[in-house]
């Protein structure tokens, strides 16, 4: 790992919990790749990185989650578009709704059924879309959320590290100029050198 802690200091990190569908490799990948980019230096660093890791990929399996649920809705969809376009009543909606996933000649009769209204495929996803809007439009908001704690955690490094350097800087400074340096007692109660 890059940085002057070592292996004892960041198992003090909490472990990223993930969902059983998830891969563990996947995730430490990804941490990997941002400890390789950023660099962090001491264990508060570390800890932005990994709640960037941790923001990251929650953002990530929040896309996920939209993209399944409108999945998930696109067969009702799809029947629902039928029944309010077409002469069909709501089984055979639902059963051409039904064999579009898997018949050709299904798909065929949808597309042409849609094309009557100037419709095409995409209009599934229009209704697959506006009946989830209230659970989108949340997600949304959790992504926006997350999206403002990712930036907090980048400007901290940025803060933490300007912090440091003025602190080397005023110490240098001090030590320049030949005035006393202050001391830190180490947790043995011994002044450190």
């Amino acid at each position: 790992m890059a940085g002057s802690y070592g292996c004892n200091e960041l198992a003090l990190l909490p472990k990223s919990p993930l969902l059983i569908t998830e891969s563990e490799n996947e995730f430490e990948s990804l941490r990997s790749a941002l400890v390789q980019e950023i660099e962090p230096r001491r264990i508060v660093e570390h800890i932005y990185v990994a709640d960037i890791a941790d923001i990251i990929w929650e953002s990530r399996r929040l896309r996920r989650c939209k993209a399944a649920m409108i999945n998930i809705v696109y067969q009702g969809s799809l029947r629902d578009l039928l029944y309010d376009v077409s002469k069909l009543d709501h089984q055979e909606a639902g059963a051409l709704a039904e064999d579009w996933f898997t018949d050709k000649k299904a798909k065929k009769q949808v597309k042409e059924i849609l094309s009557q209204f100037q419709l095409d495929e995409s209009a599934i996803e229009a209704e697959a879309i506006k009946s989830l809007a209230p659970e989108l439009e949340m997600l949304d908001r959790m992504l926006t959320t997350l999206e403002g704690r990712r930036h907090r955690a980048i400007r901290g490094i940025a803060e933490y590290r300007e912090s440091f350097a003025k602190k080397v800087r005023e110490s240098s400074d001090r030590i320049i100029e030949g005035n006393p340096v202050v001391r830190l007692e180490n947790p043995n109660g011994q002044k450190s050198a």
